[in-house]
């Protein structure tokens, strides 16, 4: 019998180490491990690098204190507006910021996949990812605790060598120093599966040192098995598992729960001053020992009220958010 990869959350996020480059799964408000992100920032870590997008999650690590730079294409929480924390930080040049192209992003995490150091792409000809005044990579790189994480270079321009069509640009491969992702289901060998948009986990989790899953359920691996077909993130891949129920709230989870609109609105508002930031991570993650004390102080029947309806896979509702 295999070795079981499970542990605690608190254990898991031991394993980030402060100069960190990290990339989280999911995207904006949906399949992100908020939870995993609330115990970084419990624990007080300090210097991580936040790769591909500062949505939710990322966001809570900036008001946090934890992150000193940023690498990516979205700063974004969907519906409830631009990312506070880290546009108060940008605003007040307080994060290192370097911008990619959307698209080069999952490029670079297929790269990744493929064991490729780069790829070609014309996406961003033409555009300020190109601009050298906004080239930031290299500042960023200094800050690394392994800096050859992060590329020499942000690009390459050069000729079409195989059909003459002209410049193409050069973009490195995603490579981190840990993978943290919430999936619906996990095995406790590491065999993950996630319902709905898969973003880029499945090319995303070769890309790094260290992967970490954090799963609603933790299940048989003989369970998954049944079905592997939908199954996306193989054992061999994966280092840690944790079982964290809930563990993307207050963003949804495709056939699990939806997202909480109040919190999240709440979340949007706070956020936008430091002492606001700072009064709701008092209230939510250190008045709390641990995930398991930030649902019990959620209370049951709230929660409850967000679990997906069958066929649906999230809650139906009426324009606006009220039901």
């Amino acid at each position: 019998m295999k070795k079981s990869k499970v542990v605690s959350l608190q254990e898991a996020m031991q394993e980030v180490k402060d100069g960190d480059c990290i990339v989280m799964g999911g995207v904006v408000e949906d399949r992100r491990p908020v939870a995993a992100a609330c115990e970084l920032v419990r624990q007080g870590k300090r210097g991580l690098i936040i790769l591909a997008e500062c949505s939710l999650s990322e966001d809570i690590l900036v008001g946090g204190g934890c992150a000193v730079a940023y690498r990516g294409t979205y700063s974004s929480i969907g519906a409830f507006g631009i990312s506070p924390c880290i546009q108060r930080m940008s605003e007040e040049g307080r994060i290192i910021i370097d911008d990619i192209g959307h698209t080069e992003v999952c490029l670079e995490a297929l790269a990744a996949m493929a064991g490729a150091p780069f790829i070609a792409t014309k996406l961003c000809l033409g555009t300020d990812v190109l601009n050298p005044a906004y080239d930031n990579v290299a500042k960023i790189r200094e800050l690394a605790r392994n800096k050859e994480v992060l590329p020499a270079k942000k690009y390459v321009l050069m000729e079409d060598p195989f059909f003459g069509e002209g410049v193409v640009q050069l973009h490195p491969a995603l490579k981190a120093d840990v993978f943290i992702a919430h999936v619906q289901q996990a095995g406790e060998e590491g065999t993950a599966r996630i319902d709905g948009s898969l973003v880029f986990d499945h090319f995303a989790v070769h890309a790094a040192k260290k992967v970490i899953v954090t799963a609603e359920q933790v299940v048989p691996e003989e369970y998954l098995r049944r079905d592997p077909n939908r199954n996306q993130i193989p054992a061999t891949s994966v280092d840690m598992v944790v079982e964290v129920p809930w563990g993307a709230h207050p963003g949804q989870l495709y056939n699990y729960y939806d997202m909480d609109i109040p919190f999240l609105t709440e979340y949007a508002k706070k956020a936008r001053t430091q002492q606001g930031f700072e009064e709701w991570a008092d209230e939510w993650i250190f008045s709390v020992k641990d995930h398991y004390g930030y649902l019990n102080k959620l209370g049951a029947a709230r929660l409850e009220k967000l679990r997906a309806i069958p066929p649906f896979g999230y809650r139906p509702r009426m324009r606006g958010g009220i039901k």
